[in-house]
Order: C-alpha cells, then sequence, then structure tokens
C-alpha cells in the first residue's frame, strides 16, 4: 500500500536504513522501480532526502525502522522544518497492541517529534493508508512547507489490504489554494512596507532552494530592497 501510493505520487528516489520494524515495506521496495539509496546511517537517510528535496521540485523521502533509528531523523526533521522543507520521514514501529508499553524499540514518536515537525501522523489498524499517504505527501508541499513523520506499526504492515488506486489529483486539489496569508494580511504588510523608511530584508538557509530563489529575486526587483543573507 505504502509503495504504491509513492510509485502513484511519482517518487522516484528514496533514502533509508532497513531494520526489523520496516522489512516488509522494504521487501516491497524491491519489487519496485523506486530507486533505493542505503544510508551509512539514519540521520544520513534524512539529510539526503532533505538535500534531494532541496535540489529539487519534489519530497524527499526517507524511510528507517523503529526506536534508536527513528530518533536518529530528529536533527533533520527540525531542520527540514526550519527551512520549509518539504519532506515525508516513514518509520517502523512496534505492533499496534505493544504501544505505550514500553515494549523493545519502542519509541513516542509523536511526543518527540510534535515540536520538530510540521506533522506526526500514527497509523493505526482502520486507517486508509492510500489516503493518508497521498494527502499527506501535498501537505508536505502545502503553506509553510515542512516535514510529515509517519509512523507505521509493524502488524499493519503486514496485513492484507485493499488498494483502491485514488486520483492523487483530488488531493493536489485541495491543496492548491492554500495560504501562508489571507488576502488583508498581504495588504497590511505591503502597506507597512511601503511606508517604511529603511526596509531590510533579512534571508537565512532555506532561500537555498531554486523556488525561494526566484521568488525573491522577483520581490527586491520590485521593491529595491538592501539585503542581509546569512
Amino acid at each position: 500500500m505504502l509503495v504504491k501510493s509513492l510509485e502513484d505520487l511519482g517518487v522516484e528516489h528514496i533514502f533509508g536504513y532497513t531494520g526489523a520494524a520496516i522489512l516488509p515495506v522494504f521487501h516491497d521496495l524491491h519489487n519496485s522501480d523506486i530507486e533505493i539509496t542505503i544510508s551509512s546511517n539514519e540521520q544520513s537517510a534524512a539529510f539526503s532526502a532533505a538535500g534531494y528535496s532541496r535540489s529539487s521540485d519534489k519530497v524527499g523521502v526517507a524511510i528507517v525502522t523503529s526506536g534508536p533509528a527513528i530518533t536518529n531523523t530528529l536533527t533533520s526533521v527540525a531542520d527540514a522544518y526550519g527551512d520549509s522543507i518539504p519532506m515525508f520521514l516513514f518509520a517502523g514501529q512496534v505492533h499496534e497492541h505493544k504501544i505505550g508499553t514500553d515494549s523493545f524499540q519502542h519509541i513516542n514518536v509523536a511526543g518527540i517529534f510534535e515540536d520538530a515537525a510540521k506533522k506526526v501522523i500514527q497509523l493505526s489498524n482502520n486507517d486508509d493508508i492510500e489516503s493518508i499517504v497521498k494527502d499527506a505527501y501535498y501537505f508536505a508541499m502545502s503553506g509553510k512547507p515542512g516535514h510529515v513523520v509517519i509512523d507505521f506499526p509493524l502488524d499493519k504492515q503486514q496485513k492484507i489490504h485493499e488498494y483502491k488506486g485514488r486520483d492523487v489529483g483530488i488531493f493536489k486539489e485541495s491543496y492548491r489554494d492554500d495560504k501562508h496569508l489571507s488576502d488583508r494580511q498581504c495588504e497590511e504588510f505591503y502597506n507597512l512596507l511601503l511606508n517604511s523608511r529603511k526596509p531590510l530584508l533579512y534571508l537565512g538557509g532555506g532561500l537555498n532552494s531554486r523556488k525561494g530563489r526566484q521568488a525573491i529575486r522577483a520581490f527586491n526587483e520590485y521593491f529595491k530592497i538592501h539585503l542581509s543573507i546569512h
């Protein structure tokens, strides 16, 4: 279900580091056309996915296993969210009935990542994997782009599901008009800017992306504001 959803979304490359709680996904990836890069560790996989996203118009995807494996990606998740980089992180998890029982290799992913990621989703046995994955892909790119972390219990990976092949366009359209600010907020901002005496653009590393560079150049060709880049 996960692999088919990623294929439908046009994902061509993922980065990962395998382990027991995510083996069913890696087994199915072996039969997919999606290219896999096995990194030296989980942190490397997550940062590689972030680099892939920064250098393209696509969502970087990283797949790791449970416990310390997912916590190894925390720095990358926080970095991507801070720089508005859309990313997907899938992590294996213990069986659903063992969540919260201090089981071996169990980590409270939602509790650890909720302040570092744009969204954390813990799949349960009654969830529609296909719809959640496809929706989350476009959610990661909408508004202020960021990292979506999906926690995937092992027993749900092993279940038989019906794949419905839902059109990804349905999910994409739901975020097409998603905006950071309302028209009124934009108007207030531009009024403040036009009436300011010494405006300054203070830019960070998030402007490494191609879209970001293009947007800020177009903006400054019009307003001619002094730049400070850090």
